[in-house]
Order: structure tokens, then sequence, then C-alpha cells
């Protein structure tokens, strides 16, 4: 699957990260399922992790535990 991040949004709250979500758009190789929305993060899930790289894999890991939750 090709996941990749359009938008990250931050709010603040007195000068620090409230709260984060991370936009994205993804779809699979021949483009028959196509999937957008956000990710919402804590600060502390965003600080350290700020990276594209970083983010897309959480994105990825979301999505999975999203679609197949555990029973």
């Amino acid at each position: 699957m090709n996941v990749q991040i359009t938008n990250i949004n931050i709010s603040y709250a007195d000068g620090a990260i409230n709260a984060v979500q991370v936009y994205f758009s993804a779809t699979t190789e021949n483009h028959e399922i196509n999937i957008s929305g956000y990710v919402p993060l804590t600060a502390g899930e965003y600080t350290g992790n700020e990276s594209i790289e970083v983010l897309t894999g959480i994105v990825k890991q979301t999505i999975i535990d999203k679609l197949s939750p555990a029973v």
C-alpha cells in the first residue's frame, strides 16, 4: 500500500503542542482501493516522531489496526 502524508495539523495550547492530526491518502498498487483520513496523535506521540518516514509508519500501523481489530 502506498501511503502519503498530505498535511500535518498541529494545535498549540500555552505555546506547547497540544494535539496533532496527520492527514494521509493511501492506495493499493493497482489503485483498486483508496483510503484517506487523519490519525490523531498526542503531543507525546508526535514528539520525537516528526519525520515523514516515521509518521508514515505510524499511519500504516494505524490503518492496519483499524481495519483488522483484535477480536
